[in-house]
């Protein structure tokens, strides 16, 4: 995980954490030949993600939302 942000907001009962992942270290795997795949030449291997958490009654943050964005890690 590289750069994790963490912003709360909605009265402190939501919560947003952003973050990247460098793609080039975690190859993909085919499914029917057992070859690791990296990403084509020329693209952005960092991923941006970005989960939305929001406090339960009981006072538990669960994930009500989830996004990725390739090359979004700028």
């Amino acid at each position: 995980m590289l750069d994790p942000e963490v912003s709360l907001f909605a009265q402190n009962t939501k919560d947003r954490l952003r973050y990247c992942t460098n793609g080039a270290e975690a190859p993909t795997e085919h499914h029917k030949t057992g070859k690791g795949e990296g990403n084509p030449p020329g693209t952005d291997p960092e991923v941006a993600y970005t989960v939305t958490m929001q406090k339960s009654a009981e006072k538990v943050r669960q994930a009500v939302s989830t996004a990725s964005k390739s090359g979004g890690c700028s």
